[in-house]
């Protein structure tokens, strides 16, 4: 099976999408859904095995070890505990993208692979890779895939490259915001053509991306006493959001100035009194049928809604004048209900409409914070219960749970009455009840409520997002051949985690139209007199021209063609140079070509056909891109002799590593 492509089936294939923080994983390509397993990317060595271990491991007494004799041996005494929530002494295999420990690395991959599946021999790899992976880190994975594991197949698939098999753009700028870099990628018909990066967390921490934000609101709060994990779980919540840019103001964003928590209070204040001063009227007097009575006498109304009470009204002989006058009823309640609305609605009208969180200077933050305590608990030892002997002392229990509480209070008011041997066993039962003790790690969530005013906005770091902007635009006019520029400004995704944060892709988009884009009306602001190819007036006073030129005679608002030219590149000039198959030289299409600067900067329109990918996101792109071409690489049967050589190319199996 491993020199035959394309015969695995989609159940069998291991996704890997490594990850700073977070690695995603999933076994099976058969569903095109979001990952089914996020790993936290770290390891723990251990100090005595010197291996690497996936969890925190310390040692624990054990709970019968107060009461061991005292010829066993120390070790006997103490158990391995796995704490999988803490990150003591944890190794991160990556960095910035960058992988800074390999063994630790491989040793995760490892990991991940036990996890998610039992067999190497028929899983093939899909694992993603980060544009800071270099040629021998790749080959160290691949070495380590092939010789110490039975993996018949391994695919390493570019980060940005996945994201584009996720989004189907055959043309696009991928900008991938992560923990602490910034990788832009610029991809025309399916090729790699420029590739720009932020974020050197080695040798000297130059950190870019969602680390950056969260550092900058820690400071902000450090005099609330904020925590890192305070500052994160803040970072991710509603309240914190990335204003949009305003280039006319100092800060360059719109922040809130009036706090309208004085306005909220006093208005439900008001609605609190409003309520209060109601008069409520006491209930009128039923019947037994439930209908209400009118000075003291049944009145022969419904006893439910809709239901009348029919003994009353044939003996009463007025069939017809009752009808009448309980549709006259019914027509008052449904007057005085539609007045009744109506009244109501006039209050909620006049109370003030709910502020956005960007408008409202103070927001209360709820924070949550999971604690995690050791608790002693006593085990059980196979000891009898102290119920057997109340009830062998003539204190039979009505019920279990009487006799619980019972069994104490007649030990302690008649002792005497129990047999010698029957106290004896009660006691020693007792004392190794209590004497064995376990400890047992219990965890609750607490919730605390804090006002936070406007850092929540101020942490968006104007510096961090202006790097981020020129680094997009260094980028894409890098591209050697101007006429792969414009496809790459039309289409730019945003990818990675760090761009989940509330604004921030907006900013980033509105920064770049402000500072980057020229309009193609914009040339039209600079006019000539005369044009580049007229005569020169000639001297008899007259300024009429020569015969030389036959066109049209020039206005204020004609364009100067060779500004034209200049601009747009659009009229075709002989000896310039075009590039094949563009359409530079037709009048029809005039900024096709044109690269010098961007006349249209647009985001990418996103899939609509994948639900679950809609509602979680697509900053994951590349995990499904990972999906897809999982598919294309090991799954896809009946192909002709030139697809099926294209599809063996496309991973590397064991055959031809050796």
């Amino acid at each position: 099976m491993a020199n035959q492509q394309g015969k695995w089936r989609e159940d069998q294939v291991l996704i890997i999408c490594p990850g700073s923080l977070t690695t995603m994983a999933q076994l099976g390509c058969s569903e095109l859904t979001p990952p089914s397993h996020r790993i936290p990317t770290r390891m723990f060595k251990d100090e005595e095995t010197n291996e690497y271990t996936p969890y925190h491991t310390y040692k624990r007494k054990k709970a019968s070890a107060s009461g061991s004799a005292g010829g066993e041996k120390n070790e006997d005494e103490w158990e391995y505990v796995e704490d999988r929530d803490s990150v003591e002494g944890a190794i991160y295999p990556l960095q910035g993208g960058r992988i800074v420990n390999m063994p630790a690395f491989l040793a995760f991959l490892d990991h991940v692979h036990s996890l998610l599946t039992t067999t190497y021999h028929n899983t093939p790899i899909m694992l993603m890779a980060s544009p800071q992976w270099t040629r021998p880190d790749c080959e160290a994975i691949a070495r380590y895939v092939f010789e110490k594991t039975r993996t018949p197949a391994l695919c390493l698939l570019h980060s940005a490259v996945a994201a584009q098999y996720g989004l189907k753009w055959p043309t696009m700028t991928v900008v991938d915001i992560g923990f602490e870099k910034v990788d832009v990628t610029c991809i025309h018909e399916y090729n790699l053509v420029s590739h720009k990066q932020l974020g050197f967390p080695t040798p000297e921490r130059e950190i870019s991306g969602g680390e950056v934000f969260t550092q900058k609101l820690l400071s902000l709060l450090k005099d609330k006493n904020f925590t890192y994990d305070m500052a994160e779980q803040l970072k991710k919540s509603p309240l914190c959001e990335v204003l949009p840019y305003s280039p006319d103001s100092p800060d360059l964003m719109d922040l809130p100035t009036d706090d309208p928590a004085s306005a909220t209070s006093q208005t439900a204040g008001a609605t609190s009194f409003t309520e209060s001063a109601r008069i409520v009227e006491p209930p009128k007097p039923t019947t037994a049928f439930g209908g209400e009575t009118e000075n003291g006498l049944a009145d022969g109304k419904e006893t439910d809604e809709g239901v009348l009470d029919v003994a009353n009204i044939v003996t009463s002989g007025n069939t017809r004048e009752f009808l009448a006058k309980k549709e006259k009823e019914k027509a008052e309640k449904a007057k005085s209900k539609k007045q009744g609305k109506g009244q109501d609605t006039e209050p909620t009208g006049a109370k003030p409409a709910r502020l956005p969180n960007s408008k409202r200077k103070v927001n209360v933050f709820h924070y949550e914070e999971l604690v995690h305590e050791d608790v002693e608990v006593p085990i059980s030892n196979g000891a009898p219960k102290a119920e057997p002997a109340a009830a062998a002392n003539g204190a039979a229990p009505a019920s279990d749970a009487p006799a619980v509480e019972s069994a104490p209070s007649n030990q302690e008011a008649k002792p005497e009455a129990k047999p010698e041997g029957a106290s004896d066993a009660n006691g020693d039962a007792q004392e190794s009840a209590t004497n064995a003790t376990g400890t047992e790690r219990r965890t609750k969530r607490v919730r605390r409520d804090i006002e936070v005013g406007l850092e929540r906005f101020l942490f968006a770091d104007r510096s961090e997002i202006n790097r981020i902007t020129d680094t997009i635009y260094r980028a894409i006019q890098s591209i050697d051949e101007s006429y792969r520029r414009p496809g790459c400004w039309d289409n730019i995704v945003f990818v990675g985690n760090g761009s989940r944060l509330r604004g921030l892709k907006e900013n980033i988009m509105q920064t770049l139209i402000a500072r980057h884009l020229i309009s193609p009306s914009t040339a039209t602001i600079f006019t000539s007199e005369l044009p580049s190819n007229m005569a020169t007036p000639s001297g008899t006073g007259s300024q009429t021209p020569t015969g030389s030129f036959t066109g049209q005679l020039p206005t204020t608002s004609s364009v100067n063609p060779l500004l034209q030219a200049a601009t747009t590149a659009s009229l075709g000039i002989p000896g310039t140079n075009q590039a094949p198959g563009s359409t530079s030289g037709d009048i029809g299409s005039g900024h096709h070509s044109h690269g010098q600067t961007p006349m249209s900067i647009k985001q990418a329109p996103l899939p609509t056909y994948l639900a679950e990918w809609t509602k979680n996101g697509f900053e994951e792109a590349m995990f499904l891109g990972s999906l897809v071409a999982a598919r294309l690489a090991y799954c896809i049967h009946n192909l002709d002799a030139q697809t099926t050589e294209s599809q063996r190319l496309m991973s590397l199996n064991r055959v031809d590593y050796k």
